[in-house]
């Protein structure tokens, strides 16, 4: 009886070995383990992105309506590094702030660090009580300024770490009351933008904010305007 040959010539498939990588923080959160990943090779994880709660990160229970996202950009033997590049609060956190009687300001502003990084801030202020038109303008306009002036002489990851301990938002916050009394003045997501122009942050820092709210807040606006004015 003649012997099978057909599988003659086969070669093993030779598959790398896998093992475990941890992920760390950068130094602003102390270099603390985000997780693990189970790969062949370290290259492939560099440039993904990790989302962690911020109540993981201060061990803050107060925290857990915001989110920092991650980015891994760096291999050190097993250790996979990652930077912050985004900040976030919950869609269901946003909605509790809002109130009867008040106007939500939402804006969108393109800025630069002092790192040289262009950054997109989508802003919340919530007044506590209607307030007019002009006003409204004014605190969008002086927020932009604060922040513009905050991030001339703050890094990106180093703004992040001021929105984790809230700097930023009291500072803000005790600034614009002079104006207008507010509820709560937020970031309430904080990116990198993708392939920047050379320019555009420093156009956008000097630009004025725009005049022509939102969907959202002209609706607002124009009940406020209905209503007798209020002095800030």
């Amino acid at each position: 009886m003649s012997k099978d040959t057909s599988k003659k010539g086969l070669g093993r498939v030779n598959t790398a070995r896998k093992i475990w990588y941890r992920i760390a923080a950068p130094k602003l959160f102390g270099q603390m383990e985000l997780g693990e990943t189970y790969l062949s090779s370290p290259d492939q994880a560099v440039g993904r992105k990790v989302k962690i709660n911020l109540k993981d990160l201060t061990g803050n229970v107060k925290d857990q309506n915001a989110y920092v996202n991650f980015q891994i950009d760096g291999i050190d033997g097993t250790t996979l590094k990652a930077s912050a590049v985004g900040y976030e609060l919950t869609a269901t956190h946003v909605k509790k702030l809002v109130r009867k009687n008040t106007n939500r300001l939402d804006d969108y502003f393109v800025l630069r660090s002092k790192d040289g990084k262009v950054l997109i801030a989508k802003t919340l202020m919530i007044t506590q009580s209607k307030a007019q038109r002009s006003v409204q303008k004014q605190l969008r306009q002086t927020l932009k300024a604060l922040l513009a002036e905050e991030l001339k002489n703050t890094s990106f990851e180093m703004f992040i770490g001021n929105l984790v301990s809230r700097k930023v938002q009291i500072t803000a916050k005790k600034t614009l009351h002079k104006i207008f009394p507010l509820n709560e003045v937020a970031i309430r997501v904080l990116s990198l933008k993708k392939n920047p122009t050379a320019q555009e942050g420093e156009m956008q820092q000097e630009a004025t904010t725009t005049e022509e709210p939102t969907l959202e807040v002209a609706e607002e606006t124009a009940e406020a305007e209905e209503e007798s004015p209020q002095a800030a």
